[in-house]
């Protein structure tokens, strides 16, 4: 039996913008801090909620809830710059999330999404607005450029037809536009790629690409030792990653805000109202 040839796709618009995309912010000079949080309070309170309501909380919704308490203290963790001396410190935390959705044709695309003011709104109401987005349907255009209009279609057709190196340039420009950025992604963002490890012997940190100030990557969720007032418990622990530009935030200010956000975390925050 004859060596079977290796097949040939199409290697879409959308993939090579996020490759040239993903190869610039490569270089972005960020701070990593991957953290063990303890999330047995909450994740008690979450399994008691569903059983009582039949309804479920989105786990990522309350994570959005509880950063975005710890960003309310401290703003400037989320500040960005804009020109050569000026920095903008927004009043509000909008929340990029990537959200899977289905296309006309019942492909999965995921497909980056805003939950704005999240400080202002509570753990049901970001669950809520998480799932609707998720039944949203979307086309593979939108999956990067958002909701169509003629610029944006206009951006598309450039990206299609120039050159590789010509569009890579583009790119940057906006990978570095960080007011483009954060109004198109929101001032922080959350990926949860690493809710795939479920089972006993999976366990790991989420390592990404960020592109806004302050980013977050949730890894899995395991079972571990503790010592809970000199007693040691099983307690379930996900592994998180915090990712803070050193261009725009010193060490200590930063620390201090990833020692607040476990806290937040660890004590359940947001999910009183359950």
């Amino acid at each position: 039996m004859g060596k079977k040839k290796p097949r040939y796709e199409k290697f879409s618009i959308e993939r090579q913008i996020l490759a040239n995309f993903n190869e610039i912010i490569y270089q972005f000079p960020f701070m990593k801090g991957l953290v063990e949080v303890d999330i047995t309070e909450a994740r008690r309170k979450l399994k008691e909620y569903s059983e009582k309501t039949d309804n479920r909380i989105s786990f990522t919704g309350w994570i959005i809830k509880a950063t975005s308490e710890a960003i309310m203290e401290n703003k400037s963790i989320q500040a960005y710059r804009v020109s050569k001396r000026k920095l903008v410190i927004p009043e509000e935390v909008d929340f990029g999330i990537m959200v899977e959705r289905k296309t006309h044709d019942e492909k999965k695309v995921p497909a980056m999404e805003i939950i704005k003011s999240a400080q202002r709104k509570s753990v049901i109401e970001i669950s809520d607005e998480i799932r609707q987005l998720q039944n949203k349907i979307i086309s593979e255009e939108e999956q990067l450029m958002g909701e169509q209009n003629f610029t944006r279609k206009l951006q598309y057709f450039l990206f299609s037809i120039l050159p590789n190196f010509i569009s890579k340039k583009l790119i940057k420009r906006i990978a570095t536009n960080k007011k483009f950025i954060t109004k198109f992604s929101g001032t922080v963002g959350v990926t949860a790629l690493g809710m795939f490890g479920k089972g006993k012997s999976a366990s790991g940190h989420v390592i990404h690409f960020p592109t806004r100030t302050i980013d977050l990557a949730l890894g899995t969720i395991t079972a571990k030792p503790r010592y809970i007032e000199d007693k040691l418990e099983k307690r379930e622990i996900l592994n998180m990653t915090f990712y803070i530009d050193h261009n725009i935030v010193d060490g200590a200010p930063a620390a201090r805000f990833v020692s607040r956000a476990i806290e937040l975390l660890e004590t359940a925050f947001g999910l009183e109202e359950l």
